[in-house]
């Protein structure tokens, strides 16, 4: 447990992927005074799941109109691109191409342009005269196309909000590990792999660590996260204009994550 000599902080928060990161900076832009901690097992912020996903800033067609999600969604997007170009990082608004390749595929299109309408999202069919004019490299009968979905390097993002973080004063630790956690009335013992420190407030954003944070705390867990991923391929440099935009199947509403993503990336 902790003892006097130990370094205390008002705030903790553990991982520094997107999540954690944005956390940290919107704790201690609201809270200046604040000792906030930020830890990172890794040696580099953004490393796991932030750093190796498709870098889609999406739109948010696929939620149901109303939801916290679709509007989540949305205002996730348009926050995204504001700091952007605040920070002059770099993203392509090339927008999302959702085609349909059958007539079953046709009928579910169409469901989910209303569904976008409902969200508020600027929409247009394509038929496939139109599909073939934008993507000669497509096929399909007709498509949905949703101009302000985009792509970002993530990575870049997080090591903005990390530089924000640190220079306002936030402590960031990488390479550094929580081994375990002792949590009191008054506050959380932290022990790392090369020190240990305790806090007032604990924030976890660990990711796929979720469930091994709650067991260090003995909080009943009733929940394992068992990761999948993706696979990705890179085409040469001399394919990136093979497709113009990012291309998407018609959802299966019986297998609805599993979608397939296509898109020129340098």
């Amino acid at each position: 447990m902790a003892n006097e000599q130990t370094t205390h902080f008002d705030i903790t928060v553990i991982g520094a992927g997107i999540v954690g990161l944005s956390t940290a900076w919107q704790l201690l832009q609201r809270y200046p005074t604040y000792r906030i901690l930020l830890v990172e097992k890794e040696a580099e912020v953004g490393t796991h799941q932030t750093g190796h996903n498709s870098g889609v800033i999406h739109a948010g067609v696929y939620y149901a109109p109303g939801s916290l999600k679709a509007d989540f969604c949305q205002r996730g997007a348009q926050a995204t691109k504001a700091f952007c170009l605040q920070h002059n990082i770099d993203f392509d608004e090339c927008g999302k191409l959702l085609v349909a390749t059958n007539d079953i595929e046709h009928t579910r299109m169409e469901v989910l342009f209303q569904r976008c309408q409902e969200n508020n999202l600027e929409v247009h069919k394509l038929d496939q005269g139109q599909l073939k004019e934008r993507e000669p490299n497509v096929k399909g009968v007709a498509a949905l196309f949703v101009p302000s979905t985009g792509i970002v390097n993530y990575r870049r993002i997080c090591e903005k909000l990390a530089e924000l973080f640190i220079s306002k004063g936030g402590e960031l630790r990488l390479s550094t590990e929580v081994v375990a956690l002792d949590e009191s009335n008054e506050r959380v013992g932290i022990t790392l792999n090369n020190d240990v420190v305790s806090t007032s407030y604990l924030v976890s954003c660990g990711g796929l660590m979720a469930d091994r944070l709650t067991k260090m705390l003995n909080i009943p867990t009733d929940f394992q996260i068992i990761p999948f991923r993706g696979e990705y391929y890179r085409l040469p440099s001399k394919h990136n204009k093979i497709v113009n935009h990012l291309i998407y199947p018609i959802p299966d509403p019986d297998l609805p994550f599993l979608r397939r993503a296509s898109y020129a990336h340098d």
